[in-house]
């Protein structure tokens, strides 16, 4: 059945409120000359001398002609018009310094799933513990890692700890919070002068340097080196085996860590000189603490 249109919806109240007014002006003109005293009546007479101002009709009659309008829709569709109010964007399960409010059957409806209190402190404080080990700014290939890593915790923990609606709102909402930290890469380098590293090596990899402004500047250097991840295919490789990877399973996680050693130490050999050959083993040891450290996150996060 096709959507709604809610804007066409919003047309169909109006003009049953002034079909309504219509109406309730012939009405009036009758009641005012046949009007019972009893106390059956009492009820009506109260509506009928607060009807008898016509700036109240949107207030008296909103809610009545909204009632009626959708309900000629069918249950389908007056469900779907239900669903769409006070309906909160994914992102207020990461956003929790903005507020939320629960809607007339007293929940908390965030991208299409109802979340009770309970559920909703359960579910922000498993998207901001595994987002708050995420970079916000320049992204390196364990940021990269990370990021994907992180979808993957919040994925698997959020299926086995809510229900399948809410489970995949919890996962959107992971996405969008790691597109949030693509698109504020995409902002930073805007609008900025770069060039490519002169060593052709190193510059595969990592062949970014930002422009620093005069005015922060604060030598000759023209530019800051940066460990921004410049090679595309290394990243989708370096995601694509995340994704594939079933980080329940130790054996599983010991194979994804070998595999990504030996995809990033040819990036690291490129970007540090012979003579610091050590700094490679740091810097793919830091990596693998940092995602660890991750995939730990489910044997500690507890709802």
């Amino acid at each position: 059945m096709a959507g709604i249109n809610i804007t066409s919806v919003n047309r169909q109240v109006k003009d049953i409120s002034q079909e309504i007014y219509a109406a309730k002006l012939q009405r009036d003109e009758v009641q005012s000359k046949s009007v019972n005293k009893d106390e059956s009546s009492g009820l009506q007479n109260a509506v009928a001398d607060k009807l008898s101002d016509k700036s109240n009709i949107n207030t008296a009659f909103s809610d009545t002609a909204a009632t009626l309008s959708i309900s000629a829709l069918g249950a389908e569709e007056l469900e779907k018009v239900r669903d769409s109010w006070n309906n909160h964007p994914v992102s207020a399960l990461y956003e929790k310094d903005i507020p939320v409010s629960k809607n007339a059957e007293g929940v908390y409806k965030i991208g299409g799933a109802s979340f009770n209190d309970e559920e909703l402190s359960a579910a922000r404080d498993l998207i901001t513990g595994v987002g708050s080990q995420l970079k916000n700014g320049y992204l390196s290939y364990r940021d990269y890692a990370k990021m994907e890593v992180a979808q993957k915790v919040v994925d698997d923990l959020a299926s086995k700890n809510f229900r399948e609606d809410q489970a995949k709102v919890i996962s959107r909402a992971m996405k969008d919070f790691n597109d949030n930290l693509l698109n504020t890469q995409d902002r930073m380098l805007a609008n900025k002068k770069i060039r490519t590293n002169d060593d052709p090596s190193s510059g595969k990899y990592f062949g970014i340097e930002v422009h620093v402004p005069e005015e922060v500047r604060k030598s000759v250097n023209e530019y800051a080196s940066t460990d921004i991840a410049t090679d595309r295919d290394l990243i989708a490789n370096i995601r694509d085996n995340i994704r594939s990877t079933d980080i329940s399973n130790k054996n599983a996680v010991k194979k994804l860590m070998a595999s990504y050693e030996d995809m990033m130490r040819p990036a690291y050999d490129a970007q540090y000189p012979a003579q610091l050959k050590s700094n490679v083993d740091d810097a793919i040891s830091r990596d693998e603490n940092d995602l660890m450290k991750l995939i730990d996150f489910s044997d500690k996060w507890k709802r």
